[in-house]
């Protein structure tokens, strides 16, 4: 194969000492440089091929979403951080249950950690890569209850829809009204296991409250392959506002 390249070489020439002006004084190229066709149709194949498969793999439908849900949707819960919520706390728990004996109390993402809206229609693994596109893992503190003082404060500061499940806030103003865990009244005096990521509990999003807990556990599961997991088994999802977390007046 033979390309025609043209190479210009200018050279210019300052026309003033105080003005920054140029003009061209001279033009030259070179012509008729050869290029090899070096590469066949199966060296490309070989090297296409992987990218493909993976973009089809991305296309694929892995469920049905029954309307969009969104992130921005509510005030301190949201209709898409509650499905997420949900969902990685039910693909976590008997994970969790199996190294410990114990059961998860609650669980806490972050609001900056979901990037985009889940359509009503189809669901396909591209859209979980777009909402979820991060690599982290599910992760387990067991963190003191004034450490949970700590972490509801940050919910009234931030005041943002941080996706969380069995955990139930009630705000008057800027004051808390009740806790509730896994429908049980909070204790200050108690410890509770929380679900989070890795990201988060090595203080992320300034959640600091989670760094130094009294046991950790990282389950090696991958947040976003356990959603697509979940919705795969469920087939059709829903979600809505439920006032997990809220403020009054």
């Amino acid at each position: 194969m033979k390309l025609k390249l043209i190479v210009l070489i200018i050279t210019l020439f300052s026309v003033s000492c105080t003005n920054t002006g140029y003009t061209i004084s001279k033009v030259s190229y070179e012509d008729n440089i050869k290029v090899l066709d070096s590469i066949d149709d199966i060296d490309i194949e070989l090297i296409i091929k992987p990218y493909r498969d993976k973009i089809k793999t991305l296309e694929k439908t892995v469920g049905f979403s029954k309307e969009s849900y969104s992130i921005r949707d509510g005030k301190l819960e949201s209709t898409l951080g509650n499905l997420i919520a949900d969902i990685l706390y039910e693909e976590s728990n008997p994970e969790f249950y199996k190294i410990t004996s114990n059961n998860i109390d609650f669980a806490l993402f972050n609001y900056g950690g979901v990037r985009g809206t889940l359509n009503k229609g189809e669901i396909t693994q591209h859209d979980l890569f777009t909402i979820m596109p991060w690599k982290n893992l599910a992760t387990v503190v067991k963190i003191k209850g004034e450490k949970v003082i700590d972490l509801v404060d940050y919910f009234n500061n931030e005041n943002l829809a941080h996706p969380s499940t069995r955990l139930e806030i009630e705000f008057i103003n800027n004051k808390i009204k009740k806790i509730l865990i896994n429908k049980r009244k909070f204790d200050k005096n108690k410890s509770y296991y929380v679900l989070t990521s890795n990201f988060l509990q090595e203080g992320g999003d300034k959640m600091t409250f989670f760094k130094d807990p009294l046991e950790l556990y990282n389950l090696n599961l991958n947040l976003r392959d356990l959603l697509i997991k979940s919705i795969e088994n469920k087939k059709t999802i829903e979600s809505k506002l439920d006032n997990r977390i809220f403020r009054s007046e």
